[in-house]
C-alpha cells in the first residue's frame, strides 16, 4: 500500500524502517553533508552494537583505505566509534568505576603544537570474582597520537587542523580510550575511536576490488567537479579531503574506477607537491 512517506523517503531508507523524522535528523542535523550511504552505515552500526543512532555514538570519517589490487589509497567513508560508546559500553557492564584524574606531562612543542608530552590516567572496574576494584593505567605519548597533515609552503608536517585547535582535548580523549578497552577488552575489542583515527591511514583494513567489472560511464558532470576538486587541493589536505566527503558518490567511484592516478595527483597537489 503507497503512501505519502514512500514518496519523501529512499527504499533503502524505508527498508530498515526508519522514520522520516528519524531520517531527517540523521541525514540534516547529526550528518550534514554526508553521503545517505554512509548515514545508512550509521544506522546498521548502531543497530548491530544496540547503540541509539540518535546520540551519535560513532561518527563517519573519511579514511585513506588500501585497495589490494592497485595498492594504492583511495578515500573512503568508514564508520568508527566515538569515546560517547566506548563510555557508553562500559558503563553499560555495571562494572565501571570511572577513572583517576587525569595527569599530563610538561608542555612541550611537538609537530608545530605546545601540549602535554603525554596523558595518563587509571581506569577502574570492579571484579566480582576477587570482589576488589581492578586498576588499569595507561600513559599515551602526544607525539605517537597527534594526527598530522604536511605544510604547503614549507613542506614540513604539522599537526591537522583539529589537533591544532584542541591538543590536550584530543590527547585526552586518545588516553581515555585507550584505557576503557584495556579494562573492557571484551566488550569494546581492539577497534580505535575517531579521535584517534582522526587523520589517519586505515590499519589492516584492505579492500578487495572484484576483477573485470564492465567499465562505468562518466557521471554528468564529472568534468566540472574534477575541475573543481583541483582547485580545492590547492587550499591544503584537510580542504581536499572536506570537499571529497561531500562529493557525489557516482563521481568519487567513478575516479578510482577511471584512473586511481589521478586521485593520488590530487592528494600529492594537496601536500604541496607538484601533480
Amino acid at each position: 500500500m503507497s503512501t505519502a512517506l514512500e514518496t519523501v523517503l529512499p527504499e533503502p531508507v524505508l527498508r530498515r524502517g526508519i522514520t522520516e523524522p528519524q531520517w531527517r535528523t540523521l541525514a540534516n542535523n547529526l550528518f550534514p553533508g554526508a553521503d545517505p550511504k554512509s548515514v545508512l552505515m550509521v544506522w546498521d552500526y548502531c543497530i548491530a552494537r544496540k547503540l541509539d543512532p540518535m546520540k551519535k555514538p560513532c561518527h563517519i570519517v573519511p579514511m585513506e583505505v588500501k585497495d589490494a589490487k592497485t595498492g594504492n589509497y583511495g578515500w573512503r567513508d568508514v564508520v568508527m566509534p566515538g569515546i560517547y560508546e566506548h563510555r557508553t559500553t562500559a558503563t553499560r557492564t555495571g562494572q565501571y568505576l570511572g577513572h583517576s584524574p587525569v595527569e599530563y606531562g610538561p608542555i612541550a612543542e611537538c609537530m608545530g603544537v605546545g601540549a602535554p608530552e603525554w596523558c595518563a590516567m587509571t581506569m577502574y572496574r570492579w571484579n566480582a570474582d576477587a570482589k576488589m576494584r581492578a586498576e588499569f593505567p595507561v600513559r599515551v605519548l602526544f607525539r605517537e597520537a597527534v594526527a598530522v597533515t604536511k605544510d604547503r609552503k614549507t613542506g614540513e608536517w604539522k599537526a591537522n587542523s583539529r589537533w591544532s585547535k584542541a591538543p590536550v582535548q584530543m590527547l585526552t580523549k586518545c588516553a581515555e580510550a585507550a584505557g576503557l578497552r584495556e579494562a573492557f577488552p571484551d566488550e569494546i575489542g581492539g577497534e580505535q575511536t575517531a579521535e584517534e583515527m582522526d587523520g589517519q591511514r586505515a590499519i589492516d583494513a584492505v579492500v578487495t576490488v572484484v576483477p573485470d567489472k564492465p567499465a562505468a560511464p562518466k557521471p554528468e558532470g564529472y568534468d566540472n567537479w574534477y575541475a573543481d576538486l583541483q582547485a580545492v587541493a590547492d587550499n591544503g589536505e584537510d580542504a581536499l579531503a572536506d570537499a571529497w566527503k561531500q562529493s557525489s558518490t557516482d563521481y568519487r567511484t567513478y575516479l578510482m574506477a577511471s584512473d586511481a592516478s589521478q586521485w593520488d595527483a590530487l592528494r600529492v597537489r594537496a601536500a604541496g607537491g607538484e601533480s
